[in-house]
């Protein structure tokens, strides 16, 4: 009998000891900051500052800003399990880390994946110098002439998201109409197909779209290991998009191409382009690969943001009947003006634009920049030395919710904008990022989102209904800024009456 107890005594002595010993080492840098001078709120064993949305409590950009409004001084720390991550509050600082001193920060601290060379091109992940030669090839590509030619192929996707609404008048979910018509209008651009998500609910096209975004324990696990754990990228060979979809946008792009060369025909899209940038290389096989990977960044980059932009300024036009009523005025006088839906026309509509402004001041699609300290940086006027490997969160959520910067921050109010320079202060309203490695499409995602609104705006009313959200509580199951239940509204005919 004495031989069990002291047998039971030593096991639970030797779990009591690794306990210790795990704890102390998941909390050994836990001082990092403290010992820097530096405020952070406190962090959890193993979990660092992220339990809530490891355990998908809160949406990231809630994360963000609780962390944000933890004190109102320059910068914050705080951890991602037991790394030091540093969180920018301050605008001059926030322009150095995006502009003056961008050679100290020219990197993303996401992962690039070593062990995949179709995503590793995508710019979003890529590192200098290999960022920097993409971003030069690209450039060009997005150009306002080029998003200018493409206004017809998107204006004849605003044409038939027209068509589909007409035949599904009262209740919709404008998050899923939003998202039918980007796939179109980027399978056009890009793939130079018509996905025809509005005859078919289910295309290839679609359902591919969805699983690069919906959630998914795969995509959730490739999230937390891409931006909080990089280095296990590699080890674990985690996509950061499934094979599945990157394997169907190779074939379909492929397919593009071939018929392309084939006939002979250019259609003056982005598939053109970005074939372009492939023939004129030397090195056929990874430029293919390259190729590959720029349109799957296209579809992917353009697809979520596009539909969010659409849907969630859709959503608060409903709850504004004012805004929404002054906005059909604008696009009512300028198609009046101009005769017709046209690319002059869409760019003179200025209230138009403020209303995009404050819907993605309201909803960042993604809630935040991050960089990574490539050598050790003296943060001017202070003590504080930014240690190489440091990765930086820019908090675009935090800063966009800021009663300092925008009063009455969850108001909806494009009258915001009439100044371009918000309270005399910049970047505090960054939704598209800032300075060389800012949004290369963020103009054919404007264009786009301005397509979709004229025509639905000036043909249609959206009116809120019971199962309308208000205020928009966001998915914490996603990365991007989504609403949990979705966008759900009225649509009617424009001057229709209301039984």
């Amino acid at each position: 009998m004495s031989y069990v107890y002291s047998w039971i005594l030593q096991l639970l002595i030797v779990i009591l000891t690794s306990g210790i010993f795990i704890w102390k080492y998941s909390t050994r840098k836990f001082d990092y900051w403290k010992k820097r001078g530096v405020f952070n709120p406190q962090p959890v064993p193993f979990l660092g500052n992220l339990s809530d949305i490891l355990f998908m409590r809160k949406n990231l950009a809630d994360l963000i800003k609780t962390l944000y409004s933890t004190t109102d001084l320059p910068y914050l720390g705080f951890f991602a399990f037991d790394e030091p991550y540093l969180m920018v509050r301050c605008p001059k600082l926030i322009q150095r880390v995006l502009i003056k001193d961008f050679s100290y920060f020219s990197d993303r601290s996401v992962a690039t994946p070593p062990h995949d060379e179709i995503m590793a091109s995508f710019t979003f992940l890529q590192k200098n110098p290999a960022w920097k030669r993409t971003r030069n090839k690209l450039t060009p590509v997005f150009s306002s002439g080029k998003i200018k030619r493409m206004f017809t192929f998107v204006n004849s996707v605003g044409e038939n998201l027209v068509d589909y609404l007409q035949k599904n008048l009262g209740d919709i979910e404008a998050k899923e109409v939003a998202s039918k018509y980007s796939t179109d209008v980027i399978a056009k651009c890009c793939f130079g197909i018509e996905s025809k998500c509005f005859d078919d609910e289910d295309t290839e096209f679609r359902k591919f779209g969805r699983n690069m975004f919906d959630f998914s324990w795969r995509n959730a696990f490739a999230f937390v290991i891409y931006f909080f754990r990089p280095r296990w990228v590699g080890t674990f060979r985690v996509d950061f998009i499934n094979q599945s979809s990157i394997k169907f946008f190779c074939q379909v792009f492929s397919e593009t191409i071939s018929y392309r060369k084939l006939s002979k025909r250019k259609m003056g899209d982005f598939a053109d382009l970005i074939n372009d940038l492939k023939e004129a290389s030397q090195t056929r096989e990874s430029a293919l690969n390259e190729a590959y990977g720029q349109a799957i960044m296209f579809f992917a980059a353009g697809f979520e943001t596009t539909s969010a932009a659409i849907s969630f300024t859709l959503h608060e036009l409903c709850l504004n009947k004012d805004i929404q009523d002054n906005l059909r005025k604008e696009i009512s006088e300028t198609i009046g003006k101009y005769g017709e839906v046209t690319y002059e026309a869409i760019q003179e509509m200025k209230y138009l634009r403020m209303c995009i402004n404050e819907t993605l001041r309201k909803y960042p699609i993604i809630p935040f920049l991050d960089r990574i300290c490539k050598e050790n940086y003296e943060v001017p006027n202070t003590n504080l030395i930014i240690e190489k490997g440091t990765p930086i969160y820019i908090p675009i959520y935090g800063l966009h919710m800021d009663g300092t910067h925008f009063p009455d921050p969850e108001k909806y109010d494009p009258d915001r904008f009439l100044k371009k320079n918000i309270n005399g202060a910049g970047f505090v309203y960054i939704p598209f990022g800032d300075g060389p490695r800012n949004c290369l499409g963020e103009r054919f995602g404007l264009l786009s989102t301005q397509v979709a609104l004229v025509h639905i705006i000036s043909r249609f009313e959206v009116e809120k209904c019971d199962k309308t959200p208000d205020p928009v509580e966001f998915e914490p199951k996603c990365i991007a800024v989504l609403s949990k239940v979705g966008l759900p509204m009225i649509l009617r005919n424009y001057g229709a009456e209301i039984n």
